[in-house]
């Protein structure tokens, strides 16, 4: 089970001894937002307000039609002038590695424009000027950035046929969430419980004091500090975690993913689920003010968590609990890169090729020889995660 980045935890609350199922919140409701309030905005295949056949014309187009707006795709603010520069690679720049050099992320072009002409579109339905976010969670399930499907399985994510509509609301922090308190129903406010580290040390040290004969703390400092020594942006989102805070994240995904007719049944789930692995955290699954509302706080929550996946397999026996994963991204790698493994062996990749994601998440051979030199093992369709094979 994953948090990725905004670029990219999970909790559980004790219940009662005698009962799974925790009495009404003692306090207020966190964040209850009313039934049909999402900021979610309709998405197709198709193009509706920029023209087809060259993207580089789309894109341009795009930057007419965009005026002042701001909105934001995977942490970076997009906008006419950029989205003008996007439109004119210099002299032969291949416009894809143009697009991914000058945003440094993985872009899915074709996907990209489709999801620029979706924004227009709504904006022209009276939300131009709303501040829209799409996390880079969002934007790799939407298919604007590469999913690891598209390298790992061979099936590309396509946008706007998955799903019909993308939420565009900025998540929060859990840090920036007072904890919630016993008996509270599910919200945003939960990731506050139960914390992870936030800062790149202090996440190290957990891993040293989880593990401290693996030298696992060590492998990992060395790796990152050799990427962002060479321009790489470099996150590390999670390593040794709390067993609660896993439930929590896959609770949260679950009701979040869940139709009204199947969510007492998942409901019941968790509230069993939450006495036999002996949690006893104090949440209440059901928000008092219905279905709607309880989907509603569940995609909240998990956002706040940046949870794209979870599962209860990895809720009940995440690596993460004993400190043998760590889930890190480093992205906008160097178009050559050199790297010296913990064994001594030293290799330089070429990552210059226009098709290049230069996103280790996504490159396969790049995986493999850390793999190989790091005593590591990476997850493939779990976006951040790496365990340690030691």
């Amino acid at each position: 089970m994953c948090s990725t980045v905004a670029v990219l935890g999970l909790t559980l609350c004790a219940l009662t001894a005698c009962s799974a199922r925790p009495t009404a919140a003692a306090g207020p409701i966190a964040d209850a937002t009313p039934a049909g309030s999402l900021s979610a905005i309709a998405i197709n295949d198709a193009l509706d307000a920029l023209p087809s056949g060259e993207l580089a014309g789309a894109l341009a187009t795009a930057a007419d039609q965009f005026g002042g707006w701001k909105i934001e795709l995977a942490g970076v603010a997009i906008t006419a002038d950029l989205l003008r520069n996007l439109s004119r690679p210099p002299g032969d720049e291949p416009l894809l590695r143009h697009v991914r050099e000058t945003l440094g992320r993985p872009i899915d072009l074709g996907d990209f424009v489709l999801w620029l002409d979706d924004v227009l579109v709504a904006g022209r339905a009276g939300r131009r000027g709303e501040p829209f976010v799409v996390t880079s969670g969002r934007a790799r399930s939407a298919g604007i950035l590469v999913h690891p499907d598209d390298v790992f399985k061979a099936q590309p994510r396509r946008y706007g046929v998955r799903t019909k509509t993308l939420d565009v609301d900025a998540p929060k922090e859990p840090q920036q969430y007072p904890p919630a308190s016993d008996g509270e129903p599910l919200g945003p406010r939960w990731s506050a419980r139960y914390p992870n580290p936030t800062s790149h040390e202090a996440l190290l040290d957990a891993v040293e004091r989880a593990r401290p004969e693996t030298a696992l703390a060590a492998r990992i400092r060395s790796l990152l500090a050799q990427l962002e020594g060479q321009g790489a942006q470099v996150w590390l989102t999670s390593t040794v975690r709390r067993r609660e805070r896993g439930y929590l994240m896959w609770g949260a995904y679950l009701l979040s993913t869940t139709e009204p007719a199947g969510q007492a049944d998942a409901v019941a789930r968790l509230d069993r689920l939450n006495v036999e692995w002996g949690l006893r955290i104090p949440i209440v699954w059901r928000h008092p003010d219905g279905p709607a509302f309880t989907r509603e706080a569940a995609r909240r929550m998990a956002d706040a968590y940046s949870v794209a996946y979870a599962s209860e397999r990895g809720a009940k026996n995440s690596l993460h609990y004993t400190g043998v994963a760590v889930d890190f991204v480093a992205i906008d790698l160097p178009r050559k890169l050199t790297l010296k493994a913990p064994d001594a062996s030293v290799r330089t990749f070429d990552l210059s090729d226009p098709n290049n994601t230069r996103d280790l998440s996504l490159e396969p051979e790049l995986i493999g020889w850390i793999e190989k030199h790091w005593s590591l093992r990476k997850l493939a369709s779990d976006y951040p995660h790496w365990t340690d094979s030691r």
